[in-house]
């Protein structure tokens, strides 16, 4: 290989634009070992250097600070890699689409776009009645891949209504089932999100001497809950055992309101009754050591606390501004266990304020904490 072809694989490498040129003297000697100690070594490079740009592979300098004249042949500082030409868009070609996606014949769509719609639309023409499926047996069907179709909800064709899985794809989503115990009749579902509190509620409940005041005890956390929650209507459905009342007890930061007030949105729209939060827990909590947490943007603590009851909103959203946040493990189990009163209505005190609590304020920093 000739000093101008190593010189050529080392820039092909390289990720920046610019290449200093003792680099590329360097590929080419460490190429060609008798090329340091030749007296044409410096006549080698300056030809390599104008063959590179010959080939369209480097852009030498322009201007006289680019150049080293301290011998002769003169050689550059450096070389500059060409910009990758774009290649221009070709418009797709007319298409024959289905009367159910006559939008893709007049919308401004990508070839991206296009590529979607094409076994959809041969979906539609072949079967248009199909077996309403899972989302990934279709994906696989379509496209083959599985996962092709994972994130269908947000392409800009769905969010925009043009796009429906029920009409257009035959499909539906099948999320992972949010765990859902039955430890009661009671008509009434409490969601935690932390395995923690799960447990001693758990075992709190679980050993509640009147039994008919215990609903279903639910685990979820983050997008899983949110993706989960329409199973649970499966889950009431099979046991003949619907609910009125649907609760989540979060964490106090940023994460976990944020997540229960786009849980609740999930839940109001496949049909759920309104997710509130559970506020004698909350209360409860509130009366803990906080953690130490960077402080929040007070319009964000104010935004993501607004869920919560009037009450324990302001006490929440400062608590985070402050920089503190409260998790469950804060209130444990032989605390929590106190907080719920068995020879108290069970379903009041987890909903609204615990009877032992009545007229303690709740403090979102307490005192211990700020010593």
């Amino acid at each position: 290989m000739r000093a101008a072809d190593h010189m050529a694989a080392y820039l092909a490498e390289q990720p920046r634009q610019r290449v200093a040129f003792d680099a590329l003297a360097g590929a080419a000697d460490a190429g060609d070992s008798s090329l340091p100690a030749s007296p044409r070594r410096r006549r080698t490079l300056a030809d390599a250097a104008h063959t590179l740009q010959r080939r369209g592979l480097a852009v030498l300098p322009k201007g006289h600070d680019g150049w080293d004249y301290s011998a002769h042949p003169p050689l550059p500082r450096w070389v500059q890699r060409p910009r990758p030409t774009r290649t221009p868009r070709r418009p797709c070609g007319a298409r024959a689409y289905v009367e159910q996606l006559d939008f893709a014949t007049t919308a401004r769509l990508s070839a991206a776009d296009h590529a979607l719609l094409g076994p959809i639309n041969t979906l539609l023409r072949d079967e248009p009645d199909a077996e309403i499926v899972p989302l990934a047996d279709r994906s696989y069907q379509l496209y083959g891949d599985e996962k092709a179709l994972k994130n269908i909800e947000r392409h800009h064709l769905v969010t925009k209504g043009l796009l429906d899985l029920t009409t257009h794809l035959r499909a539906r989503p099948t999320p992972a089932p949010l765990a859902m115990y039955e430890l009661g009749p009671a008509p009434w579902l409490l969601i935690v999100e932390n395995t923690a509190a799960f447990t001693s509620l758990r075992d709190i409940l679980g050993s509640w001497p009147d039994r008919h005041q215990v609903g279903w005890l639910g685990f979820g956390q983050g997008d899983h809950l949110i993706a989960s929650l329409p199973t649970a209507l499966t889950s009431f459905r099979e046991r003949d055992h619907p609910v009125h009342t649907l609760l989540l007890y979060a964490d106090l930061d940023l994460e976990g309101l944020n997540c229960a007030q786009k849980a609740s949105e999930r839940a109001a729209a496949v049909g759920l009754p309104a997710l509130r939060p559970a506020t004698g827990l909350y209360q409860a909590l509130l009366t803990r050591t906080p953690r130490a947490q960077p402080p929040a943007p007070a319009d964000q603590a104010a935004a993501a606390a607004a869920w919560l009851a009037p009450p324990l909103a302001s006490a929440a959203a400062q608590l985070l501004a402050s920089g503190w946040v409260l998790r469950h493990e804060a209130l444990p189990l032989p605390e929590l266990r106190t907080v719920l009163n068995p020879q108290a209505p069970l379903l009041a005190q987890i909903r609204d304020r615990a009877p032992r609590d009545e007229g303690r304020a709740a403090s979102p920093v307490p005192e211990a904490s700020c010593r």
